[in-house]
């Protein structure tokens, strides 16, 4: 049947005898109906991603599944921005916020916010001209006063998005959806939350779902929840209580073998739960103090940081109910992060100290294999993988990009933004967008 459909498509089909024989007739009209059932089966495993625009989104912190991971390769690797190389845009702005950029529909979308008010920002990701900035409308509680630091301010969780929506919640409680054209979907206050350092946490997505933790205070007091919103109308799908205390983490998806599942961790549990209906599936007892770095999953594993005090646990995800006593597959307590977020491949666990201290682990075993100082200063954004490669933003604007190996690390280009950054970078088209104090900027072909 092959070479029937060469033949046809060099054009010498029509010089044929038309008087074909009945079976080749025949074996011609089953390859005509195989190839188009093929096609059918096969075309939406294709299709249906690049319509939801999946490929093309940044949608929440870290990503789709809040990996920091990107598969893109066409991205720079050296730029200057006092030069303008491989700057394609930078926008000054003139409000405040320590949120990460996402990128939904062809939009990069930002919060920022101060003591009296609170504003969602929406940037044209091609050219970075502002499209539209709208107050967030509060409630009853909104104008009360909120505890928070000048590190956490009052617009630190980034946003999220799933399809022709995107999301925002704010150091005192207020969460707001708009549409792409900056149309008020729906809001709701979920109070102030009771936070000594401010609410930091981001939101998630899953389908079109808005995951939104908030947890707060003691886990005594089990005032914390995880509340899952249908992104257009703001309806709530489901919600669950958690018996843990204050955490700035933000919740991962792990693709496992036995389904998706939602990491959250807060001290003392790490939790999975169901995405779709927000049931609990396992629990692990393990987390200590204040959790800030967000969890990962790679390699079969979740990975549950909580601070530089506290080890970081490796769980395997297989289990049902309370796992405290039998998931765990190993701990590390050298070089664990306090705020930035660790990087997990298939083989290999990347730890960032906010010292700038990178540290290299075997994701199976356990074992560290190798630290390398940056000489970054002080970092507050998560590390980030670009195919092979890792970038890492320091406070003062440096960015270091580095291939790891599995004894050390090459170092393969130092850049600088120019200004302050305690943000993490989006990766989307070719292009890196990264949040500073001052400006937002659109690193790579003009």
């Amino acid at each position: 049947m092959r070479t029937n459909f060469n033949t046809a498509a060099s054009g010498t089909a029509k010089h044929r005898d038309i008087r074909t024989a009945p079976h080749e007739r025949l074996m011609r009209v089953y390859a005509l109906r195989f190839a188009l059932l093929l096609a059918v089966c096969i075309a939406p495993s294709f299709v249906a991603p690049l319509a939801l625009g999946q490929k093309a989104d940044w949608p929440r912190f870290r990503g789709i599944d809040g990996s920091g991971a990107t598969n893109l390769t066409d991205l720079p690797e050296t730029w200057n921005v006092e030069k303008g190389e491989n700057i394609a845009w930078k926008t000054p702005l003139t409000l405040e916020g320590n949120s990460s950029p996402i990128v939904v529909g062809g939009r990069v979308f930002i919060t920022a916010a101060d003591a009296s008010h609170r504003v969602v920002q929406c940037f044209d990701a091609a050219g970075g001209k502002l499209l539209w900035q709208h107050d967030v409308p509060g409630g009853p509680d909104s104008g009360k006063p909120v505890k928070m630091t000048p590190d956490t301010g009052y617009a630190a969780p980034t946003m999220a998005g799933a399809g022709r929506h995107v999301a925002a919640i704010f150091a005192n409680g207020d969460l707001a959806a708009y549409d792409l054209d900056g149309k008020l979907a729906w809001s709701v206050s979920l109070g102030i939350p009771d936070n000594a350092y401010g609410h930091a946490a981001s939101l998630a997505v899953y389908n079109n779902l808005l995951i939104t933790p908030f947890d707060q205070s003691t886990a005594k007091a089990a005032r914390s929840q995880l509340t899952a919103f249908d992104m257009a109308t703001g309806q709530k799908v489901w919600q669950q209580p958690r018996a843990v205390s204050s955490s700035w983490s933000t919740p991962c998806i792990a693709h496992t073998n036995q389904g998706d599942q939602l990491i959250a961790t807060a001290s003392p549990w790490v939790i999975a739960y169901e995405p779709l209906t927000g049931k609990e599936l396992w629990k692990a007892k393990c987390l200590n103090g204040d959790v800030a770095p967000s969890p990962v999953y790679g390699g079969g594993l979740v990975l549950a940081p909580a601070n530089d005090y506290s080890p970081l646990v490796a769980l395997r995800c297989d289990g049902h109910g309370d796992v405290s006593a039998t998931h765990i597959a190993w701990k590390c307590d050298e070089n664990c992060p306090d705020i930035c977020s660790p990087l997990a491949t298939d083989a290999y666990l990347f730890l960032l100290t906010s010292a700038g201290v990178l540290t290299s682990y075997d994701l199976k075993k356990g074992e560290k294999l190798w630290e390398d100082d940056l000489g970054i200063d002080k970092c507050n954004s998560s590390v980030s993988q670009i195919g092979k490669r890792l970038l890492v933003v320091g406070e003062t604007g440096k960015c270091v990009i580095v291939e790891p190996g599995e004894k050390n690390c090459k170092h393969i280009a130092l850049n600088d933004l120019g200004e302050e950054c305690i943000t993490s970078p989006a990766f989307v088209d070719g292009r890196i967008i990264i949040r500073g104090k001052k400006n937002l900027i659109c690193i790579g072909k003009p």
